[in-house]
């Protein structure tokens, strides 16, 4: 991987659109839209690139509330129970990401949902979950944008 595809990556990571704008990053980049598509094409063969999304703003669909969940496990005989929980809570509704952590809380959930009624639906599904020892929710007030791009060293 060289210069030119850590720039191609930097500029798709900005592209706003559910597709690059090949046109576009060439444009930019003083390079041909040839060489960035075929550049582009060969990261994606490469799983370098994993696919494009559009990121949609939660609240914009009616979910207003966010929250990060924490939760501590207990040690199973032969197992990591926080394995086995997390993979319960993948298809819990409104769950966004599930974060195996160190420290104090062995996971962290983060959930999106309409309200407070969505909430406790959620604390609902996860509270009689087995393994589960301690839990703290903390309601997120304010997400500030992010500049981070994942570029190769």
């Amino acid at each position: 991987m060289d210069e030119l595809d850590r720039q191609i990556l930097g500029e798709l990571q900005e592209a706003y659109a559910l597709t690059p704008k090949v046109t576009d990053i060439a444009k930019k980049l003083r390079k041909s839209s040839t060489t960035v598509h075929s550049r582009i094409k060969k990261l994606e063969r490469e799983g370098v690139i994993r696919g494009y999304k559009a990121v949609v703003d939660p609240e914009r669909v009616g979910k207003r509330l966010s929250a990060f969940y924490f939760i501590k496990t207990t040690r199973g005989e032969n197992q990591y129970m926080a394995d086995k929980i997390a993979m319960e809570l993948m298809d819990v509704p409104n769950v966004k990401k599930i974060y195996n952590t160190m420290g104090e809380w062995d996971l962290m959930v983060e959930f999106v949902g309409k309200d407070a009624k969505d909430y406790e639906e959620f604390m609902s599904q996860v509270e009689p979950l087995q393994g589960i020892r301690e839990t703290k929710g903390k309601y997120i007030l304010k997400v500030y944008p992010s500049k981070f791009k994942t570029l190769p060293e």
